[in-house]
C-alpha cells in the first residue's frame, strides 16, 4: 500500500521464480521480500526473455510457476478475510517449512506481522499458544517444528487447497 503495509499474497521457494510475467508485462509487478537464508540466482531480463522465448520446455515451466503464483495470492486474498490468524500462521509455517525444506528455520515475529496482517504482539500470542500445544518449538526467531501433523490440523484448509494445486502443476516436491 501507500503506507508501506503489506501482505503476503505467495511463497516462492527454490523450486520456483519471480519475473515469470517479464514476456507478458515486461517488469516484475509488487514487492518480493526475501526472508529465508539460502542461495538465489538472478538473470538480466533480456537474457531470461531470450532464454523463454527458445526453450519450450523451460517456457512451460515458467507458465505453469504463473499460475501457481497467481493461485496462491486468490487463495492467500480469501484466507485473510476469512480464516483465523492461529490457522493461518500454522499455513505459514508449513508453507516454510515446504521451502526451506527443514523443520528449523528463521522467522521473526516482525516479519510474521507483516505476512499475517497483524499486530507483532498478536503473532506472540499465537506463537506462544502453539508452542505450548506442542507443535512448534519458537524461541527469538528460531522456529522448529515439532508436530507436522498437528500443524496440519491446525492450518486452515489454504495450506491444503495450496499444496495440491502447486503439486498437480509442478509435480510432487
Amino acid at each position: 500500500m501507500q503506507s508501506g503495509e503489506a501482505i503476503e499474497t505467495g511463497i516462492v521457494g527454490a523450486d520456483g521464480l519471480l519475473g515469470g510475467d517479464a514476456p507478458v508485462n515486461g517488469h516484475l509487478f509488487g514487492q518480493a521480500t526475501v526472508q529465508m537464508d539460502g542461495a538465489a540466482l538472478t538473470m538480466p531480463k533480456a537474457q531470461f526473455l531470450e532464454a523463454y522465448n527458445a526453450h519450450p520446455h523451460l517456457r512451460n515451466l515458467v507458465n505453469r510457476y504463473q499460475s501457481i503464483l497467481l493461485m496462491q495470492a486468490q487463495q492467500n486474498a480469501a484466507c485473510h478475510a476469512l480464516h483465523s490468524v492461529r490457522s493461518r500462521f500454522c499455513r505459514w509455517m508449513l508453507q516454510s517449512q515446504d521451502m526451506i525444506g527443514s523443520d528449523t528455520f528463521i522467522l521473526t515475529q516482525e516479519f510474521l506481522s507483516h505476512m499475517l496482517g497483524v499486530r507483532r504482539n498478536t503473532v506472540s500470542v499465537e506463537a506462544h499458544s502453539v508452542q505450548q500445544a506442542g507443535l512448534i518449538q519458537y524461541r527469538r526467531g528460531h522456529i522448529t517444528i515439532l508436530n507436522r501433523d498437528g500443524l496440519e490440523e491446525c492450518a486452515c484448509e489454504c495450506y491444503s487447497v495450496i499444496r495440491a494445486e502447486t503439486d498437480k502443476l509442478m509435480g510432487a516436491a
